[in-house]
């Protein structure tokens, strides 16, 4: 028989000593225990802050899409103003007219109509 596998076997002051390891081994085991636990919560933290960052990118962008869409509707107004203007207030005006002239480089025997089209003679 071994005296560590009975404590009860031993002397009263072994038995406090046994005792006492087994407690310390306890305390070691909730102290490596506490340790990862404290770091999965530091962890978690890290986390939870990367995570609120973000949120607060997202409010930011959120933020701004009044801002561009008051900036879209300035740049959508100038368009409809110029065509209900143009169709209610003021009338069209007449666009110039184009018309050819000769130059010295064509035939005086060609005749030309008032367009200054050829004129073949066919109409």
């Amino acid at each position: 028989m071994s005296s560590s596998k009975h404590p009860n076997n031993l002397p009263p002051s072994y038995q406090v000593l046994y005792q006492k390891q087994q407690e310390y081994a306890g305390l070691q085991a909730l102290k490596e225990a506490s340790g990862d636990l404290v770091q999965r919560v530091e962890k978690l933290a890290e986390m939870s802050n990367m995570m609120a960052d973000g949120g607060e990118a997202v409010g930011g962008v959120l933020r701004n899409w009044p801002h561009v869409f008051s900036i879209l509707n300035l740049f959508d107004k100038p368009s409809e103003k110029s065509t209900t203007l143009d169709q209610d207030d003021e009338p069209e005006e007449p666009l110039p007219v184009l018309v050819r002239l000769p130059y010295g480089g064509e035939s005086s025997t060609s005749t030309h109509d008032s367009a200054g089209v050829p004129d073949n003679g066919q109409r």
